[in-house]
């Protein structure tokens, strides 16, 4: 699959404004997107609010009445620069799990080129932390889009210092 030249998009956008979740009570998602996941947050009405992390994206939260069910791939993914930072946040989010209705936590675990896991807010939202470098997958748009090399699981597996995942892959490895 050879990269295309620049295509002349039918809509002209300025940027990728935003994201959206649903909640059923504004007052604990609010709570749970600033103390867990340290978002700031400003509530736009009474039933909704927007939060950020930096200057970027912002996501809006939209409270409903009705079931919420994201799946796996409807997730949002937060980075920490190393496999320590991954496991320590894992630790504190079991710790947490109670506190602020947290319906599941997968292990972390080398997945898609990365160390992460996930998580299930108390509103069926999915929550990715892991391990990426300063600037997260932008790195993927320097990617050669081949059949062979970007489909590929490992393809990610050098993008944090060269050399050190695959370390730490072997290391992991021997132990098991």
């Amino acid at each position: 699959m050879a990269r295309q030249k620049k295509i002349k998009p039918l809509l002209k956008t300025n940027c990728l404004s935003h994201g959206t979740v649903e909640c059923h009570d504004l007052g604990s998602a609010r709570r749970f997107y600033e103390e867990v996941l340290g978002f700031e947050v400003v509530q736009t009405s009474d039933r909704s609010l927007m939060m950020r992390h930096g200057k970027g994206t912002t996501i809006a939260a939209v409270e409903t009445k009705r079931k919420t069910a994201a799946g796996i791939y409807s997730h949002f993914g937060l980075d920490v620069s190393d496999r320590a930072s991954v496991d320590e946040a894992h630790q504190l989010v079991v710790g947490a799990r109670k506190e602020y209705g947290l319906k599941k936590i997968t292990k972390p675990v080398f997945q898609h080129g990365t160390y992460s896991f996930y998580m299930i807010d108390a509103d069926d939202n999915w929550w990715e932390i892991l391990e990426n470098p300063k600037g997260g997958y932008n790195y993927v748009f320097d990617l050669k889009e081949t059949k062979a090399g970007w489909r590929s699981q490992d393809q990610g597996k050098a993008r944090v210092a060269k050399g050190k995942r695959q370390i730490t892959r072997k290391k992991t490895q021997k132990a098991a």
